[in-house]
C-alpha cells in the first residue's frame, strides 16, 4: 500500500526548497561581503592610491601655511576620500588644510577599491612667537628702529605703530591689587590673551587724530596731525575699534588704550630712559596743544607724547567715583511726564599730563566718561 503524492503538493515543496536555498545563499553572501552604504565595496584590486602634498609658500616667518593634498590612482574606480591631520574627511581627490604651527602633518587617502596610503609633510616656516620677532600685519612695512629702541611699522595711509615687546608674555598693570580700580573691558582681555601668545603688541606711535572715510570718522595714528580732543570716552573707544575696518586690517584688532598697555609701555620705556614715567621734564606743558610728534623731548623709543600734550582716555574704571547719576533708582520725569531711570555713568581713568597740566606719564585720575575737554585725547593699540 502506498500513498500517491499530489502534483500540487510536489510543486509547493519545490518552491519552498528553492526559497530556502536562496535565503541560505543570501545569508552566506551577507556574512562574507559586509558593506556600509557610505563605504565603497572592496574589490580584489592591488592598486594603491598615491598622495602628493605641497605647501603654498616656503618663505620664512609666515603666520599660516596652506597644505594642498592631491590624490591619484590608476584604478578605474577612483578616489574615495582624503583624511586630514585632524581626522576630518574630504570626499574628493583634492583637499586644502591650513596650519599655524610648525610640525609634521600626515594625510591619508582611500581609494574606492578599499586600498589606502598615507604621506607626511613637514612645515617649518611659520613664525615663532617671540618678543624679539614682531609679526608685521598685511599692508604694513617696517620703516625704522629695532625692537630694543622702537620697531616702527607703517601702512599705506601713513598710520604708524610701535612694537611693545613683552618677553614674559604677561602684561603689567600697576593697580591690579587696588580695589578702587577695575579693568574689565573686553578689548583689554583680548589684548592680554594676544600677548600671551605673541609676546608683544603694537601701540599707536602718535596720539589719535581724526580720519574720515565714506562718512565714518575713525582714529588714526599719523605724524604732524591735530590730536582728536573734545571727545567722550565712549566715542573715542568706538572710533578706535572702527580703525580696523576702515583701514582694512584683516585678521587684526584695534582698540583704545587700556591700563595694561599703558603701564607695560612705560615700564619698557623706563628701561632706556630712567625715570621717564615719573619725570615732568619731557612733555609739552606749554598751554598749547601741538601737532602729533612735534615735541622732540617727548619722543622715547619712537613713541611720541605719552608724557604731555593731551591727556589720554583709557578703558580702566575708577570704581570709587562710579555713580549712577545720583543713584539710578532715583526716578525723574521727561518732557512727556514719563518716568525714566538714569543710566550708570562711569569714571574712566585719564593718563599722563597735558598742555594745560604738568603731570608725569604715569599719573592717572578718574573723570566722567561722558565729559569732554580740549586737552583730553586718546591713543590706539593694534594686536593680533
Amino acid at each position: 500500500m502506498y500513498y500517491k503524492i499530489s502534483p500540487v503538493i510536489i510543486a509547493v515543496l519545490v518552491v519552498v526548497i528553492v526559497v530556502i536555498a536562496g535565503l541560505g545563499i543570501a545569508l552566506v553572501m551577507k556574512k562574507t561581503n559586509v558593506t556600509s552604504p557610505n563605504e565603497p565595496e572592496i574589490e580584489n584590486s592591488d592598486i594603491v592610491p598615491v598622495l602628493e602634498l605641497s605647501a603654498n609658500t616656503e618663505e620664512e616667518n609666515q603666520e599660516s601655511v596652506t597644505i594642498t593634498a592631491v590624490a591619484t590612482t590608476e584604478d578605474s574606480q577612483g578616489i574615495y576620500s582624503i583624511t586630514m591631520p585632524d581626522g576630518s574627511t574630504n570626499r574628493s581627490d583634492t583637499a586644502n588644510y591650513t596650519v599655524n604651527q610648525n610640525g609634521n602633518y600626515t594625510f591619508k587617502v582611500k581609494g574606492n577599491n578599499g586600498k589606502t596610503s598615507s604621506l607626511t609633510i613637514e612645515v617649518n616656516n611659520i613664525r615663532q612667537a617671540s618678543a624679539m620677532e614682531p609679526y608685521i600685519p598685511t599692508g604694513f612695512s617696517h620703516v625704522e628702529g629695532e625692537v630694543g629702541n622702537g620697531f616702527v611699522i607703517k601702512d599705506s595711509y601713513g598710520n604708524e605703530f610701535v612694537w611693545i615687546p613683552v618677553e614674559s608674555g604677561k602684561l603689567t598693570r600697576n593697580r591690579m591689587l587696588d580695589d578702587d580700580y577695575e579693568e574689565s573691558n573686553n578689548t583689554a582681555t583680548a589684548l592680554v590673551n594676544s600677548v600671551a601668545k605673541n609676546y608683544g603688541f603694537y601701540l599707536g606711535k602718535y596720539e589719535a587724530s581724526m580720519y574720515e572715510k565714506n562718512g565714518q570718522k575713525v582714529a588714526a595714528t599719523m605724524a604732524n596731525k591735530t590730536p582728536w580732543t573734545n571727545i567722550t570716552y565712549p566715542d573715542a573707544a568706538e572710533a578706535s575699534i572702527k580703525t580696523t575696518s576702515v583701514f582694512g586690517y584683516e585678521g587684526y584688532q584695534t582698540a583704545i588704550l587700556n591700563s595694561y598697555a599703558w603701564d607695560t609701555t612705560l615700564s619698557w620705556i623706563d628701561q632706556n630712559f630712567e625715570s621717564y614715567s615719573s619725570n615732568t621734564s619731557y612733555g609739552n606743558y606749554s598751554g598749547n596743544v601741538r601737532n602729533t610728534g612735534t615735541t622732540e623731548s617727548d619722543i622715547k623709543n619712537n613713541i611720541c607724547d605719552m608724557a604731555g600734550n593731551v591727556r589720554e582716555w583709557t578703558t580702566e574704571i575708577y570704581k570709587n567715583k562710579a555713580e549712577e547719576a545720583k543713584n539710578s533708582k532715583k526716578k525723574k520725569k521727561n518732557s512727556t511726564n514719563e518716568e525714566i531711570v538714569s543710566e550708570t555713568v562711569y569714571y574712566r581713568v585719564v593718563r599722563g599730563g597735558g598742555a594745560n597740566v604738568s603731570r608725569t606719564a604715569s599719573s592717572y585720575n578718574g573723570n566722567k566718561e561722558n565729559m569732554t575737554d580740549e586737552y583730553w585725547g586718546f591713543r590706539v593699540i593694534l594686536y593680533q
